[in-house]
């Protein structure tokens, strides 16, 4: 969930929106690990092969929005779908086993076992947090997606490429994608067709959580991975007090609307000021 909203805080602060993300997620990870079985792939040649897909899932996202002129949220609602069937034509609608050896220890595996034991996919976490925050803050690019975000005509007179930047977006959160589907399979031990119910929602609801703007212009990758980590306690806590899938799903809509309920808030207090 970290991983995968580290991917969407910087779609949604360029004032767009990935619904695909959780269907992406599934498609790669069905593409790798069918690649591993028939074809004997490798653990690198697997990550890659992972992160490929994604990036080229978030290109037809970003190439869509960009030149079809369509709002985001259409769009990935639409490859949403495209995506999970092709990871069921993919797996032919069964989950993918056969996986290479060591490919398991991605997800579960500790750094250190011996002594401090610290998981692997918690650094691949940090990894990508990192990385997020340092193209944000420190880039030209991360700059134009705030821009983006603020005021799009302003920043598509200044020079910057709204088309270019657009497709970048959505490429960098269909990598990620890639990327949580990676320790989602090795961790799981098979690739399924079928994402975790709503994944795609909860992230988004740990990124406003963690003061990103559905209104574009504002947020950062800390506060994501905080969203994320209070995301997963709920999550831990339904499943702890055995609440029902119906239940939970009703909770997590609730998590959302009070979400979005704080970020308009908080913006028409900021615009009062």
């Amino acid at each position: 969930m970290a991983i995968l909203g580290v991917g969407q805080t910087v779609v949604i602060i360029s004032g767009n929106i990935d619904l695909s993300v959780g269907f992406n997620l599934a498609f790669a990870g069905c593409v790798a690990g069918v690649m591993m079985r028939d074809h004997h792939a490798g653990v690198a040649a697997a990550v890659a092969i992972s992160c490929l897909a994604g990036g080229l899932i978030g290109i037809g996202n970003g190439a869509l929005t960009a030149f079809g002129r369509i709002p985001s949220f259409i769009v990935t609602l639409g490859t949403m779908l495209i995506c999970r069937g092709l990871a069921l034509v993919v797996a032919h609608e069964v989950d993918v086993s056969g996986l290479a050896p060591g490919y398991e220890k991605i997800g579960s595996g500790l750094l250190w076992p011996n002594s401090i034991g610290i998981p692997y996919a918690f650094l691949i976490m940090l990894g990508a947090a990192v990385l997020g925050q340092m193209l944000l803050a420190r880039t030209r690019w991360g700059r134009s997606v705030y821009a983006m975000g603020g005021n799009r005509e302003a920043t598509r007179l200044s020079g910057i490429s709204l088309t270019g930047m657009t497709i970048s977006i959505m490429a960098f959160c269909g990598l990620l994608a890639g990327l949580a589907s990676v320790v989602e399979v090795s961790r799981n031990g098979v690739a399924q067709p079928t994402s975790e119910p709503q994944i795609e929602l909860w992230c988004i609801a740990a990124t406003v959580i963690g003061g990103t703007s559905l209104f574009g212009g504002v947020g950062n990758i800390p506060g994501t991975i905080i969203g994320a980590f209070l995301m997963s306690v709920i999550q831990n806590g339904c499943t702890l007090y055995g609440l029902e899938q119906g239940q939970q799903f009703i909770i997590l809509g609730v998590v959302v609307i009070l979400a979005l309920l704080y970020d308009r808030l908080r913006r028409r207090g900021q615009e009062s000021r």
